[in-house]
């Protein structure tokens, strides 16, 4: 059995000599490129703040929600590694999960959760109580610190630690049942385990323990979570640094269309063009940008880091394609029925940094590069982002939209794939660092660690 009681850490991206190594080139590299370190942020797919809300979606890599998670039909962790030792998905408020997975990786709830025909594939953590109905945990513990009740649901390959445990036509197998106050069994079965209690130990006829069942002292479960305030500070601070910062360089972004940026109504593109092989850095503000039925067209070189600062309070974007001059062309979306995959070369290296927005819309749009929106409330629906998505909250409004034949249907939250700013290849050694591989980053990523 796993202890209940243990942090957790996930390891840094650069560890050992690989660390070493890099860090003795990054003493080298030119000190405006070498000084910039990324939030623990950038380390989880979607980080956010408050609240998140969603369904018939999913985010690809790691989730952290510092309010509460109310989802339906989603899922989270598919792209992530099996061997994972920390959780996908962080909560610090409560979770209330109907439909669904989360893959390869712990769940961590500070506060309750309440699943209904959800699939656990590893350990389920949480502060307050555990409510399973229809539900698996495959391969992991659950350790609640206050109440366990599952109806019609399993634990396989794990034991369960709570305050007080209720099974109800529920099966526990090859784990242990272990309760500070009491343990209570109807129509259930814990096979290949025993059962401990600190008060009572009760079951009906159709129940049954396959080893001992005790009455004695058990501990209660204390759940470690990560700091989210400490991170949400940190984030901030960094979107206002990279507002501020200058390069070397020239960096310049110009509009095509009739009137070019002198009228918003007669954008057709927008181009963003740098001349930097380590860091560029635009400024844009938001109406320009949020202008509908439009271009993005990076043109830069894929060993460079580009920021995007996008100045104003609300920014919309939707109905726009995104381009590249690095293979003279549009952005291929992820094909769902395809063998392959892209690997994040002309994606991991942009950032969208909406310095001072409250309102952002998303929707109807597949963005190509990575989302820093510290301050807003983003709206998020029928589309997706191939990076990070760091943000205040997460919702998704009750669109509908029509399909082509004809059939009305409920716009889904947006995807998140599993991308990262901050991981690509650059050149050496005039540019920053190379990709992770090759020993070294452009960004230090910090490490993520539980708080005590």
């Amino acid at each position: 059995m796993r202890n209940s009681n243990s942090s957790y850490k996930i390891k840094n991206s650069i560890t050992g000599v690989t660390r070493a190594v890099a860090l003795s080139f990054l003493a080298t590299m030119p000190l405006h490129a070498a000084q910039i370190t990324l939030s623990e942020a950038f380390d989880y797919n979607a980080f956010i703040f408050e609240d998140y809300t969603g369904y018939y979606s999913d985010v690809e890599g790691s989730l952290a929600v510092g309010g509460n998670v109310t989802v339906n039909d989603f899922d989270i962790g598919l792209q992530l590694s099996p061997d994972l030792t920390a959780s996908s998905f962080y909560v610090g408020g409560d979770v209330s999960y109907t439909n669904g997975k989360i893959r390869n990786g712990e769940t961590t709830v500070s506060g309750d959760i309440v699943a209904n025909n959800v699939e656990f594939e590893d350990t389920v953590n949480a502060g307050g109580d555990i409510s399973i109905s229809e539900t698996a945990v495959t391969n992991g513990d659950v350790n609640a610190g206050e109440t366990f009740i599952a109806q019609n649901a399993e634990v396989n390959n794990g034991s369960v630690n709570a305050t007080d445990i209720s099974l109800i036509n529920s099966q526990i197998e090859n784990g242990n049942i272990n309760a500070v106050d009491s343990i209570s069994l109807t129509n259930s079965e814990v096979s290949a385990g025993s059962a401990t209690a600190g008060n009572s130990i009760s079951s009906d006829a159709n129940s049954s323990i396959s080893d001992d069942a005790s009455i004695e002292a058990v501990s209660t479960v204390q759940v470690d979570n990560i700091d989210f305030a400490a991170i949400e500070s940190e984030v901030k601070a960094q979107s206002s640094d990279f507002a501020n910062m200058t390069v070397n360089g020239e960096t310049t972004f110009y509009c095509q269309g009739a009137t070019g940026c002198t009228d918003s109504s007669s954008i057709d593109g927008i181009v963003f063009s740098g001349e930097d092989d380590d860091i560029n850095i635009f400024t844009i503000d938001a109406e320009w940008f949020s202008v509908g039925n439009k271009s993005i067209t990076y043109d830069f070189s894929t060993t460079s880091y580009n920021i995007i600062n996008v100045v104003g309070d609300a920014v919309s974007l939707f109905n726009t394609g995104f381009f590249n001059t690095a293979f003279d062309g549009q952005y291929l979306d992820n094909d769902q029925n395809a063998d392959y995959r892209h690997d994040g070369t002309y994606t991991n290296n942009i950032l969208f940094n909406f310095v001072d927005a409250t309102e952002v819309t998303l929707e109807s749009v597949g963005i190509k590069g990575s989302i820093l929106a510290p301050y807003a409330d983003v709206a998020f629906y029928n589309g997706h982002i191939d990076g990070n998505l760091i943000a205040s909250s997460v919702y998704t409004p009750e669109v509908y939209l029509t399909d082509s034949q004809g059939v009305t249907y409920l716009a889904p939250t947006g995807q998140v794939n599993n991308y990262a700013f901050g991981i690509t290849q650059v050149s050496a050694p005039g540019s920053v660092l190379m990709l992770l591989p090759a020993l070294a980053m452009l960004f230090v990523r910090r490490k993520l660690q539980r708080k005590a």
